[in-house]
């Protein structure tokens, strides 16, 4: 038997990868900080060993499931932040589209939810480039087109409101194992309903 390609080990690897990542995401949603590298092997139906070899503690797992959770939100605003038109649709459009990515991807809500705790339950502040990150590619790019769409005279605490809106509802039907009963589009219809569109 001849020995695996490069190119072979890389698509082991990210396989491996994307297991561990998805088992880690679930592990997490039930247990939190709690969990341990052994509940995510068991979940990825994987050898403690396997997982142990891509991540030595579970910090260093859930750092990665951030990072990665990142640009997976990034590229799934992205459409809502590059179209033409009025800001406040923008800013609708990037709510439908992140809450949809909420609701399908678990890590993408954990993001949003640790970031909103100001990831307290985190040790230390090696955090601090993911929050600086987060605020650069999402929070601020939502912020101004509240600021620009909006009748808003606190364009934060507009952006804030919505981001806790939806990161709650997503919690209360995540938790009750309902997101697949989400409307995202009833939902954000309902959020934005009380804010006004700026006057022309």
């Amino acid at each position: 038997m001849s020995p695996r390609t490069k190119e072979q080990n890389d698509a082991i690897r990210e396989t491996r990868m994307n297991q561990i990542m998805q088992a880690a995401a679930e592990v997490y949603l039930e247990k939190g900080i709690q969990l341990e590298i052994r509940d995510v092997a068991v979940q990825a139906e994987l050898g403690y060993g396997t997982v142990y070899h891509y991540y030595k503690n579970k910090h260093m797992l859930l750092e990665d499931l951030l990072w990665e959770a990142l640009d997976r939100t990034e590229s799934a605003v992205r459409p809502a932040l590059t179209e033409d038109g009025d800001r406040l649709l923008q800013a609708k459009s990037f709510s439908r589209l992140l809450l949809q990515r909420c609701i399908e991807d678990p890590s993408v809500f954990i993001l949003l939810k640790t970031v909103a705790d100001n990831f307290h339950h985190f040790p230390g502040n090696r955090f601090g480039k993911l929050f600086a990150e987060f605020q650069e590619r999402i929070y601020l790019p939502f912020v101004e087109r509240i600021r620009e769409g909006t009748g808003s005279p606190t364009p934060e605490k507009t952006a804030n409101l919505l981001f806790g809106s939806l990161v709650g509802c997503v919690a209360l039907n995540i938790h009750h194992h309902m997101q697949s009963e989400m409307d995202a589009d009833g939902i954000v219809a309902m959020i934005f309903s009380g804010i006004p569109a700026k006057e022309r």
